[in-house]
C-alpha cells in the first residue's frame, strides 16, 4: 500500500513559480484570515472566506478632517494684553466617528503673561460641551513673569489621540479651553490652530 501525502500548493506571482507547503516564503499576515491566500501580495485577489479585507487594507487612512485658525499673523515683538482667561481656544466637530476609529487632536496657541508673578496655565480638551465628565484632556505649564522677560510670551502645544469610541457617534465637538490655576495675569493670543483628524481603525 502506498500512502500519498496531500500538499497544498502555493503560487508565487513574482517569479511565476508553484512552491509546496511552507517551501513557499509567505510574509507574516497583518490580520486573522480564514484562507491561505497572501492578501499583502494580491489584494484584488478573491479568495471565498469571510473576512473584509478590504478594510484591514484601508486600516491607517484619514477618514474626516476638521480645524480651526486664529489670529494667523501676530504683531512682533508682541504687545501686551490679549484676551482674558478663562477663554476657549477653538472647536472643531466631526460629522461622524466610527466605532474603532481614532481621533488625532492637535493644537497650538500663545499665552502672554503681563503679571510680575509666575502664573499656571491650565489646557484642557473637552469631547462634547465643556465639562468634567467630557474632560479627555489635561495640562499643567509654567508661563515665566513678565517682568523677568523669559517666557513671559509662551507657545503652548496639546496632543491627544482619542481612541475611546465603543459605539459610532455623530457631530463629535472637540473644544480647547486655557484656565489660570490661580490669580490673573495671563492672556490668550494668537497665533491659534486646533485639528481633529479622524483615522481608520481598529488599532
Amino acid at each position: 500500500m502506498i500512502k500519498i501525502k496531500k500538499y497544498n500548493c502555493y503560487y508565487n506571482g513574482k517569479n511565476g513559480k508553484y512552491y509546496v507547503d511552507n517551501s513557499y516564503p509567505k510574509k507574516k499576515k497583518s490580520y486573522d484570515c480564514c484562507c491561505e491566500h497572501d492578501h499583502k501580495e494580491d489584494k484584488s485577489y478573491d479568495c471565498g472566506c469571510k473576512h473584509d479585507h478590504k478594510e484591514d487594507n484601508e486600516k491607517g487612512k484619514l477618514v474626516e478632517f476638521a480645524y480651526q485658525n486664529a489670529s494667523p499673523i501676530s504683531n512682533l515683538p508682541p504687545g501686551p494684553g490679549g484676551l482674558a482667561l478663562p477663554q476657549t481656544v477653538a472647536a472643531v466637530t466631526l460629522n461622524k466617528v466610527k466605532v474603532g476609529n481614532v481621533v488625532s487632536l492637535n493644537g497650538l496657541f500663545h499665552i502672554n503673561n503681563d503679571s510680575p508673578a509666575v502664573q499656571d496655565l491650565v489646557a484642557t480638551i473637552y469631547r462634547g460641551i465643556p465639562s468634567p465628565g467630557n474632560l479627555i484632556y489635561r495640562k499643567v505649564i509654567e508661563i515665566d513673569n513678565a517682568e523677568g522677560v523669559d517666557d513671559d510670551f509662551t507657545e503652548v502645544v496639546v496632543q491627544f489621540v482619542d481612541d475611546n469610541f465603543k459605539t459610532t457617534q455623530e457631530n463629535v465637538t472637540y473644544t480647547l479651553v486655557a484656565t489660570q490655576r490661580i490669580g490673573t495675569g495671563l492672556f490668550l493670543a494668537g497665533p491659534i490652530t486646533f485639528t481633529a483628524t479622524e483615522i481608520k481603525g481598529p488599532f
